[in-house]
């Protein structure tokens, strides 16, 4: 299995180096190609990865990374173009993590995995804010919409409806996405 790192932080994860090295670049398969073909010179033709500083892919070979993977799964995020995880990986293995049953609560006796991923609470806790964040913004954007016909070029915005507007358009300045104040629409 191949991963792909950053410091600490998995880009990405894949049974073959190229697909690996594929996905901690966000490129498709097209477009991956044309990448490899001017990293590519030679008789035989050799791929030069030295300009590579972003990341680093290595291969792990002692551990089950998939049944890992699944203990890890709240802190991986399958999109419809994506996979994100934050996880963190180490390229020695970790001191013992338990292992925690569904609710959160330890075994009886404890159980512990020795480990090269650990869950990145940090980074999954800015993943899950920042898609609230989303969440808010196309419900105001939503109810822009909903008076956009009152600002076409031939009407007069009312002023209320000019504080309601800009209102909305302050919503993603508020601090808790979870607590949104919405204006009153007039």
């Amino acid at each position: 299995m191949y991963i792909a790192k950053k410091d600490t932080k998995i880009l990405g994860i894949n049974e073959l180096e190229w697909e690996c090295r594929r996905e901690a670049k966000g490129l498709d398969t097209p477009s991956y190609g044309t990448w490899l073909k001017s990293v590519t010179s030679g008789d035989p033709p050799v791929a030069d990865y030295s300009g590579e500083t972003e990341y680093t892919i290595v291969e792990c070979t002692d551990e089950d990374v998939q049944a890992r993977l699944k203990q890890l799964s709240d802190y991986v995020l399958y999109g419809i173009y994506e996979t994100v995880y934050n996880i963190k990986y180490y390229v020695s293995k970790r001191d013992a993590e338990e292992i925690l049953d569904i609710d959160g609560k330890s075994y009886d006796p404890k159980q512990y995995v020795s480990s090269h991923f650990v869950g990145d609470d940090s980074a999954k806790d800015a993943r899950l804010l920042a898609d609230k964040w989303t969440n808010v913004r196309a419900e105001r954007n939503r109810k822009l919409e909903e008076t956009d016909y009152l600002a076409l070029s031939d009407n007069t915005l009312a002023d209320n409806m000019k504080t309601y507007r800009q209102e909305l358009r302050d919503v993603p300045t508020q601090s808790d996405p979870d607590n949104i104040t919405w204006p009153t629409k007039p």
